[in-house]
């Protein structure tokens, strides 16, 4: 018990060490060689912080309480310690087993929970338990979504390891050196471990996550379009990189890997794995809506390949957040009540804006009013705007909406009328597609996925009036025929996140690289570079990125004299108006 409470004890002081030394970057710190940037001062408290955790697990013998590791599981985990020491100790540093009062003081909202959780069929039916145990390897975000995940495999008889995936910039911590963003996370979650006696480790992943991620999200939005970083965190990094990390550190150790992500899984011999009439002819997994509407995150999976589902499994994707909140709160986790996270991944507390600019700078250009041509005002970038957007313009005489971007011309086209008839915004062109199953969904003669809008072409055909309505596209219009269409149409379309799904119709080009989707009502925010993502029913086939539309090059700039007039004003270098 004493070189337990040793352990804690200099785990502890090392963690408050790591705190005091991202607190203290002023005076001295800042003086020192080498110490200029907030990089190198983090890499300083980083690098004084790991050499303490060293020092103590030098000094004290392994804490009791610790569940041992035996067989293949004891030599991966030895490996590990000897390829990453720093991260092996890091993970391994508060190995004590608690019970739920213990972490009272974590939350102080949680109520003490008065039924005990036990588990049942119903809600273990996303976790395979009639199959075979199985070691699963469990992303754990410090949410309490990943910790109720865990929670339910390990209450099916899996062998569970969690795992904390690192992906945070040290120049991101200019603006906050009092707190690492990861701290509150990894905290959380160690609780977590430790209550439920599960080891944690932590995998550094920063550079595949630029290089996959990152860098790819700033490309694109450099060209003016609208990326969604977190659709390609999940398929290129938590399912990605970290299956391969996992690959070279732990070989064939762990027959899945599962998420807290609100989504479900219907694998071959029925629909969460045992027997069934729902399976799947070609074998395949499908990927289907979880059981909340409002959460459910099959959009942001779309982007995964059948080889990665076939590994995967998420435990809570039949289950409401009510119910989710509520298994928490009876099995004592100590983060019941923790708030959802919000945001793009990869910024943590950064501003948007502030990380376009830190990455792309500023490039003034013209807001352009798309009906008149007259230029109302100057942007920064046409970067830091995308379509739809109301707040942020900085124009009187609104309310004014963000139409368009000319990314050549560095125009951003504006209007009052984003709302009128001849902006209609319920046909789009799409390409890049990732079906799940590995093969586009059946389609017609006409090219028309699952059959749906061969009628259209038909009345189109007919309708006397000699014009191709399939370029109605191109506007963002549709004939009166493609939306009845779209209208009865059996396929679904998600332009975002959300509970929001159209009915539409999807016609592929002869090649089948490409294709227009026509909508059953306008979306205002369609904009290039997001994911339509497709729905047969409640299965996800897979997902598009929306293509550029033409910018509006036959619209002739004209300067506002009153415009022109202020910035001239406003420019000290000027000459003075005569």
């Amino acid at each position: 018990p004493i070189a337990a409470m040793a352990a804690v004890a200099a785990t502890s002081s090392a963690a408050a060490a790591l705190r005091c030394a991202v607190a203290s970057t002023s005076g001295r710190r800042r003086r020192a060689a080498g110490d200029a940037t907030p990089s190198a001062r983090f890499g300083r408290c980083r690098r004084r912080f790991f050499a303490l955790l060293r020092e103590s697990d030098d000094d004290d013998p392994p804490p009791p309480g610790r569940r041992a590791a035996s067989g293949a599981a004891a030599e991966a985990a030895s490996s590990d310690e000897e390829a990453d020491a720093p991260f092996a100790v890091l993970a391994n540093a508060t190995p004590l087993a608690t019970t739920p009062k213990d972490h009272d003081d974590d939350d102080a909202t949680s109520p003490a929970p008065t039924t005990p959780f036990v588990a049942t069929a119903d809600v273990l039916r996303f976790c395979e338990p009639d199959a075979r145990p199985m070691k699963v390897a469990v992303l754990l975000s410090g949410g309490v979504d990943s910790s109720v995940a865990l929670t339910l495999l390990q209450a099916a008889g899996h062998d569970v390891t969690a795992f904390y995936l690192q992906i945070w910039f040290q120049e991101d911590f200019r603006n906050y050196w009092d707190q690492c963003p990861w701290e509150d996370d990894l905290s959380e979650a160690r609780a977590v471990c430790d209550l439920l006696r599960v080891p944690l480790e932590v995998v550094p992943l920063t550079r595949p996550y630029w290089d996959l991620v990152v860098s790819h999200s700033v490309e694109e939005i450099s060209r003016g379009r609208t990326p969604n970083p977190d659709m390609l965190c999940n398929s290129r990094v938590k399912f990605g990189a970290f299956r391969e990390w996992l690959a070279e550190t732990h070989p064939g150790r762990f027959a899945r890997v599962a998420s807290g992500h609100y989504a479900a899984l219907e694998r071959p011999g029925g629909p969460f794995g045992g027997a069934g009439d729902d399976a799947d002819a070609d074998g395949k997994v499908k990927l289907v809506m979880s059981g909340d509407a409002h959460k459910d995150q099959t959009y942001f999976l779309a982007a995964l390949s059948q080889a990665q589902l076939e590994g995967l499994s998420f435990p809570i994707g039949g289950l409401p957040k009510a119910e989710i909140r509520d298994i928490a709160r009876r099995a004592g986790l100590p983060n019941a009540n923790r708030k959802d996270s919000q945001g793009i991944c990869f910024l943590g507390k950064v501003k948007f804006s502030e990380f376009v600019a830190e990455h792309l700078g500023e490039r003034p250009g013209k807001i352009v009013e798309i009906e008149t041509g007259l230029e109302i005002g100057e942007h920064r970038g046409f970067w830091f705007h995308t379509i739809g957007q109301r707040s942020g313009l900085g124009l009187s005489g609104g309310p004014w909406y963000v139409c368009g971007k000319d990314a050549k011309r560095n125009i951003v086209f504006i209007t009052k009328d984003y709302y009128a008839g001849d902006k209609e915004r319920r046909a789009f062109r799409v390409g890049e597609f990732n079906w799940i199953s590995g093969e586009a969904p059946a389609k017609s003669a006409r090219g028309y996925a699952l059959g749906f809008g061969d009628d259209a072409d038909d009345a189109d055909a007919n309708d006397g009036d000699g014009d191709d309505d399939d370029d109605a596209a191109d506007d963002g219009g549709a004939s009166e025929a493609h939306v009845a269409a779209a209208s009865i149409s059996e396929l679904y379309c998600k332009v975002r996140h959300g509970e929001r799904r159209y009915r539409c119709t999807l016609k592929f080009d002869p090649d089948g690289e490409g294709g227009r989707v026509v909508l059953d009502a306008n979306d205002q925010g369609l904009a290039a570079g997001q994911f339509a993502v497709f729905y047969d029913g409640r299965e996800c086939l897979g997902s598009g990125v929306i293509a550029e539309r033409a910018a509006p090059i036959d619209v002739k700039v004209l300067v506002d004299p009153k415009s022109a007039a202020k910035r001239r004003s406003s420019d000290n270098s000027a000459p003075p108006a005569r």
